[in-house]
């Protein structure tokens, strides 16, 4: 074999090992961000869980039935008989403005309203969960039994929003105009 074809295939080897060596590292960064972007992706949904849901992933968002509310231009009338010790969140579109409120009825019998908002924290709009026989503030955590709800904030701090409601054959009545004195909490 000449010199000069020797010197080639020296150098093809080399080329060869380098490629080799190349695919390695390449196949090895491959590995190393697929691991990360799955990390990245657990650590985030967990931050969002942990956020958005108060850690709790099964967390039950009950929804009123739509077709069993009345809307007029001035009031919202919602059956009495649909309202039951299940918190029942309904929402009011103000001019693109969701305005969110809930209604369930307290271990003493009566139908009790209030914002899904808090005094406080209406900030965070996160609003409030059924815990037991209590409603729960999802951004501070505190609770408070259903049966004392629907009364306005006599002591200052967290508190569900008051909003009056009347009771008028078998029906909640609420003021259009009760919910938009709150749109406030939710723009």
């Amino acid at each position: 074999m000449s010199k000069r074809k020797k010197l080639r295939s020296i150098e093809l080897e080399k080329v060869e090992k380098r490629k080799k060596v190349f695919e390695q590292k390449r196949n090895k960064t491959k590995k190393i961000m697929a691991i990360s972007t799955v990390f990245i992706i657990v650590i985030g949904l967990g931050i969002y869980f942990m956020m958005y849901s108060d850690g709790n992933i099964d967390v039950k968002d009950v929804e009123s039935d739509p077709k069993s509310i009345i809307q007029t231009a001035t009031q919202i009338k919602i059956p009495t008989n649909g309202i039951n010790g299940d918190v029942s969140f309904y929402s009011y579109d103000s001019n693109g403005v969701e305005i969110k409120y809930f209604a369930v009825r307290g271990s003493d019998g009566e139908v009790r309203v209030a914002m899904d908002a808090c005094d406080v924290c209406y900030h965070a709009k996160k609003g409030y969960i059924q815990d037991g026989n209590e409603m729960r503030c999802i951004n501070c955590g505190l609770k408070y039994s259903i049966s004392g709800l629907g009364t306005t904030n006599l002591e200052g701090g967290c508190w569900p929003s008051y909003l009056p409601k009347t009771i008028e054959d078998d029906l909640v009545v609420i003021n259009i105009d009760d919910l938009e004195a709150k749109r406030f909490m939710f723009a």
